[in-house]
Order: structure tokens, then sequence, then C-alpha cells
């Protein structure tokens, strides 16, 4: 009788000490800071990671670095015995860019000479990460979306010659009502065709930044241009790019000699056989059945590389491979873990296709072997507020956050949208394709300044803001694994 009355009071003690062990997860979300979060950042931004550009060293340490941690905290292999998960890519070393234009003679100007104007690399263009190598001066051609689609009845190279010549595109393709042109989304079909049209080379109408989301054409160099350097081009045929834009949009087809030369110049080399690594962890549900579903927090961890400098990619996406490794560290602190398994991946080669993320959604992880939830974290780290694309398309998990918020007040300027089933330009998307729920979430509010320049540094992030979707994303998804 003693000793039953004594099991009777240890019980009850236990309880009153760790009630549902409410108090332990709590204490991790308290736990989460933004000095942890901001350790973790700076080492990813470091110069020794060389700009993160997949199959180069530098890359290649992050990714160790990330994988060491895992194995530090105690979290388990998905794939064999490794973190590091590789796969075969290619990509380009660019060593050096050179782009001028050449406008028609006018007599009242420079006594009737052409005008050649140096472009100055961030200011005016920028090179691209699959650009072809080699030289080209020629005529610029403008060919519309750069599209050729007899199946909806739209060529932008009717009635035009890009042989030999520089073609100039725009971004984005026509909004047709009854024509779907979703399938002629992505750049790389716009690079094959001008190159299967004969041209030499190639201006990309977007902004002058450095881009990585295309596919290496051998011999077809270009460079990537803001509006600015496009309005120069349009200036004697009385266009601008924004009634380009909506004219082409609206169905109207507008390809044209611009007569405005250019000359590019593009040096570097493209490595076709390279290896890089997606980085995958896992914490192990606790429930013998229900370990088999699981929820993955997904962010890209490679960025642009070291040229023309050595681009940090701070908010993009140091800061959501941040976020992931923190939740990761989070939730392997838990006394009691969660019924559902969690995968914490890090992936490389978004920038150049999104092609890590494509990998593991190919090659989803026999065990566990049930995905019922995909969360992307893209672009977080500048502002104060928090946007969560798909939060209206699989409302459970945003119920969740929205009721830690509304508990812990832990962001006052949170919102959700629909998440779009055709496309994406970031990791999510791979995942959605195979019918997977997912998220992808960003910063509000930073106005995303300096993505794909050398600013995207650690001295424009906001570690609140990223320490904030730690602790939701911890305690909802805590939760949602345990429902």
């Amino acid at each position: 009788m003693i000793a039953k009355r004594l099991f009777l009071f240890i019980g009850i003690l236990m309880l009153v000490i760790h009630p549902m062990r409410a108090d332990d997860v709590e204490d991790i979300m308290a736990s989460i800071k933004g000095g942890h979060i901001f350790e973790i950042i700076n080492v990813l931004t470091s110069h020794e990671m060389g700009g993160r550009l997949s199959g180069t060293a530098g890359y290649n340490r992050a990714a160790k670095w990330a994988g060491s941690k895992y194995e530090e905290w105690g979290l388990e292999p998905v794939y064999s015995d490794s973190f590091l998960k590789p796969f075969g890519m290619a990509y380009n070393e660019m060593r050096e860019t050179h782009f001028s234009l050449v406008l028609p003679s006018d007599p009242k100007v420079n006594e009737g000479k052409p005008i050649v104007k140096e472009m100055t690399i961030y200011k005016d263009f920028c090179p691209t990460l699959y650009s072809g190598f080699g030289h080209v001066e020629a005529e610029i051609v403008f060919v519309g979306f750069g599209l050729t689609a007899p199946e909806l009845g739209w060529d932008d190279y009717k009635g035009v010659d890009v042989k030999d010549k520089i073609v100039a595109t725009l971004r984005g393709t026509p909004r047709i009502q009854g024509k779907d042109f979703s399938a002629y989304t992505e750049r790389t079909v716009k690079l094959l065709n001008a190159k299967e049209h004969g041209a030499a080379g190639m201006i990309l109408i977007n902004r002058a930044v450095v881009s990585g989301a295309g596919v290496y054409v051998e011999n077809l160099p270009m460079v990537m241009v803001g509006n600015e350097v496009a309005d120069v081009l349009f200036k004697s045929k009385g266009y601008d790019v924004q009634s380009l834009s909506a004219l082409l949009e609206d169905g109207h087809h507008l390809s044209f000699p611009t007569g405005v030369r250019a000359e590019i110049n593009a040096i570097g080399a493209h490595h076709p056989k390279a290896t890089t690594y997606n980085v995958i962890g896992m914490i192990e549900g606790s429930d013998p059945v229900l370990k088999e579903e699981y929820l993955i927090f997904g962010a890209h961890l490679d960025h642009l590389g070291p040229w023309p400098i050595i681009h940090p990619g701070a908010s993009d996406n140091a800061s959501g491979s941040t976020i992931v490794m923190e939740l990761a560290y989070a939730f392997s602190r838990l006394k009691t873990r969660p019924k559902r398994s969690i995968i914490f991946a890090l992936f490389g080669a978004e920038e150049l296709g999104l092609l890590g993320s494509k990998h593991m959604a190919a090659n989803l992880p026999k065990y566990p072997s049930k995905p019922i939830m995909m969360v992307n974290i893209d672009v977080a780290g500048a502002g104060t507020g928090i946007r969560v694309t798909g939060g209206k398309t699989y409302p459970d998990l945003y119920g969740l956050i929205t009721e830690v918020n509304d508990k812990y007040a832990i962001n006052p300027n949170i919102s959700a949208g629909e998440i779009s089933p055709v496309g994406g330009n970031s990791d999510y998307a791979p995942f959605l394709a195979k019918g997977i729920p997912a998220y992808t979430n960003s910063s509000r509010g930073g106005q995303r300044f300096g993505i794909h320049t050398a600013a995207d540094s650690i001295y424009i992030v906001t570690p609140k803001v990223m320490e904030d979707m730690a602790r939701l994303y911890f305690m909802a998804s805590y939760m949602y694994a345990n429902k």
C-alpha cells in the first residue's frame, strides 16, 4: 500500500514538473534567438564560402559545414549514412564580360559618326551564369518574348531574320484568353529557341543583376539588362519597355530590327560534369506508425558565386537555410519528439534551375515514406513581416501558425496567399508538381534590396524577422506533426 502511494505521489509530481512536456516546447521556442541565427548566417555568407555557387569549392565548404552541424545536433541522415546527397550538374566559371552598344549615326551629334556606349556592370548589365562564351558584334533584333509556339498560333521570329544577329527578348509570355503558355514560362525555352533560329548572341531584358536560371547554350554569349538600356534599343521605333510589354501580352506581334548594334564578349569555362550536394537530415517521429509520415522544411543553400565579386547571398538565400538549420537545432533539443518525422533539406543549384529540389522530389526517401507537407523558405532575411504563400490553399498548417501567433504575439504582420499549382521559381515547385501540399515563405518589408548583387550581405538582414519565422514554424509544425 505504501509503495502504491509512493508511485502515485511520484506520478503526480512528474505531471506538475512536466505537464505533457508543454513547458519543454515553449522553452525551446523562447530559446530561438536572433543572435544564434546571426551566427549561422554569418558563417554561410563568409568569404570562405565564396558566394556558394553550386559545383564550386565554396559551395562544398558550406554544404559540409551544414552537414557537420546536423551531425553535432544529433539528426539522422535520410539517404544512406551521409547528410550530403550528391547529384550531377553543370556550371559556368565566369571570368570576364564586356558589353557595349553602337547607336546609329546622327548628323546633329558627333559629326554623324556612330556613338559607342560602353555599358557598366551592375548599372547597365550583368552576365548570366549560363552564357555561352565567345565574342559577337552584330545588329540587335527584337523578338518579343522569344517564343515559337505553333500550336498556339504564336511565333516571335516570324518575319525577321536573326541569323548571326543578337536577339533581344522580354521576360514573360502572352496573356491571351483561352491560350495556355505555361509550357513556355521557363527561360531555357527562349535560349534554345534563339540558338535554333541562328542567333549569335542574346540580350535578356529583365534587370541588371546576375542571373542563374537558364541552360548553357554553347557559342551564344549573352547579358541581362534593365529597362533603361532596353529603352535605348526601342527609342528610334517610338516604343518603351512598358508599352511593348503591354502590347505583346495582349497578343500583338512586335518583332523588328532595332538599328542598334552591340558587342558582347563573354570569357570563362564551362564545367559540364560537376557534382554538388543537397544537405538532408531528419528528426524521426516518435509514433511507431505515424513516423512514416513526414514534413519537409527546405531552402536553397546555393547562390551566385564569386564573379565579378563575391555575392554573399544573405537574404537569397542564406536566410532560408539559416531558418531551416535553426529549426533542426530546435527540434533536436526536444525531450519528446513529435509523432511524425520532420526532414530538413538544404538544396543545391536552385539558382541554376531548381536542380537540387528537383533531384530530391524525383528521389523521395523510402523511409519515411509518406510526405504530407513541404515548407519552402526563400528570401526571408530582410524586413519586418512574413508572407506565407499557400496558406490559403492549404489552411490546416497556416491555421496553427495564426493560433501560435495569437497566443505568443510573435509577429504583427503575417499574411497568407494562394499558391499556383502551375510553374513556380523556387524549391517548392517540384514537390507541388508531385501532388505534395506546399508553402513558400518570404519576409515582407525589405523590398528585396540587393537581391542578386553583392549588396545582399549580412548588413541588410533582419535577424528578428528570421527569429519570428523560426519560432512560428517550430511551434506550429510541432503541433501539426502531433495531430
